[in-house]
């Protein structure tokens, strides 16, 4: 997913891993000059779309305490 969102570039994708079996919940934020602002992931959990929607959240969540 890339997705504009309060003048930053959010890309959230899930990872499954092989140890466990679990999806992770992958995001990226870019800033407006296209500069990695910040990166990380949501909690594993068992389910692929559940983690897409928990990096997206997550994602969006930490935007919103940049007070944009």
């Amino acid at each position: 997913m890339n997705d504009e969102y309060k003048g930053y570039r959010i890309t959230a994708w899930p990872e499954r891993d092989d140890a466990t079996k679990l999806w992770n919940g992958r995001f990226r934020i870019l800033d407006d000059k296209g500069a990695v602002a910040y990166e990380s992931f949501a909690e594993p959990v068992d389910d692929e779309n559940k983690a897409h929607e928990a990096a997206s959240a997550k994602a969006r969540t930490w935007v919103d305490e940049q007070g944009h």
